[in-house]
């Protein structure tokens, strides 16, 4: 069994309760497109690492930033309709792997940008229900401990 920890614990500054309802939970990720990666076959090189990926249970997929995805020079295949709390817009739509280390699992293929540092958000992706199928998360509020696990 693979598992992993996204929450908080307490710090001499706030408790972990308090952190997890601040910054939600977390996960570090990397990001990229790797052409050269066979699906499921080892990991593919990664853009960027360590970028601090919101898990977002209320976002259906899974969705990149689109400052980073232009930083990071991931290809754009397309272009949707997505919505969200402002409404729905048209968003691009980028190719690329994200990498979850600590979970030693990678979600590929098509991704929405959204504007998370745009808007001022600290996080650079969402882990969206698309990759929460996937696995058991306990999401304990009064502590902020918050886990995923294959189980």
């Amino acid at each position: 069994m693979v598992q992993t920890k996204c929450g908080f614990d307490d710090s001499p500054g706030a408790p972990g309760s308090q952190l997890l309802v601040n910054f939600g939970p977390t996960l570090f990720v990397d990001i990229g497109f790797d052409p050269t990666w066979k699906a499921y076959i080892g990991i593919p090189v990664s853009g960027i690492q360590k970028v601090e990926a919101l898990v977002d249970t209320g976002a259906s997929e899974c969705c990149i930033d689109n400052l980073l995805a232009s930083q990071i020079s991931l290809p754009i295949v397309d272009r949707r309709t997505i919505s969200g709390i402002h409404g729905s817009q048209t968003a691009n739509v980028y190719l690329a792997q994200v990498y979850i280390p600590s979970l030693n699992f990678t979600m590929h293929g098509a991704f929405s940008g959204v504007d998370l540092q745009a808007g001022g958000q600290r996080h650079s992706a969402l882990i969206g229900r698309t990759m929460l199928n996937h696995f058991t998360m306990i999401y304990e509020g009064r502590t902020g401990t918050v886990t995923l696990s294959n189980d």
